[in-house]
């Protein structure tokens, strides 16, 4: 009886043994995950360039920037006409108002401006690389960058049959945010 007994104990030790293990491979098996499949990033949708006429013809399409306004003046303030007729040697400054979009860093911004004046035969007659390079190490104030002004002079013009078409960009230097544009003025 004792042989039978300790037969019964080893093969209950066996049955405990071999049905744990089984449980465990089951568990790890159970445990295994299936290989999760890496979707490619997508790249974030870009915001749509917003295309804008203004006062004056002028025209911009800006990216990022959110454009308030833009008019034509003259050195006294005063309006330039919708027709854009103006002296030779008379200032006209473009006043393009922002309500968002620059990047803030260390409460400064680092707009860029560029322009370049040609004749309506497309002879270039100047030629701005960056209006604001003297800001690119310091920046500037935030409520300063709201507001970008562009200057042109027309010295002189042997035909005023032709005109001026002045491009110009603006830009941010630590953002993405940017705007093209360009107006026409003609001589009276």
């Amino acid at each position: 009886m004792k042989k039978y007994s300790n037969y019964l104990f080893f093969s209950c030790v066996c049955l405990v043994f071999t049905t744990t293990n089984l449980y465990a491979q089951k568990k790890a098996v159970v445990k295994k995950k299936t290989p999760t499949v890496v979707k490619p990033k997508v790249a974030p949708t870009p915001k749509p360039i917003e295309e804008l006429t203004f006062e004056n013809g002028i025209k911009m399409n800006a990216v990022g920037l959110k454009i308030k306004s833009a008019a034509l003046y003259f050195d006294d303030q005063s309006n330039v006409p919708e027709d854009n007729m103006v002296e030779v040697n008379q200032k006209v400054s473009m006043l393009v108002t922002l309500d968002s979009g620059w990047a803030v860093v260390d409460g400064k911004v680092y707009p860029g401006a560029s322009e370049v004046i040609k004749l309506s035969t497309g002879a270039t007659v100047l030629k701005s690389d960056d209006l604001f390079a003297s800001y690119s190490e310091t920046g500037v104030d935030p409520e300063d960058a709201k507001y970008i002004t562009l200057k042109a002079v027309i010295t002189s013009m042997d035909d005023k049959k032709k005109f001026i078409i002045v491009s110009f960009r603006i830009w941010d230097k630590k953002g993405k945010g940017k705007i093209n544009g360009s107006y026409k003025l003609f001589i009276k």
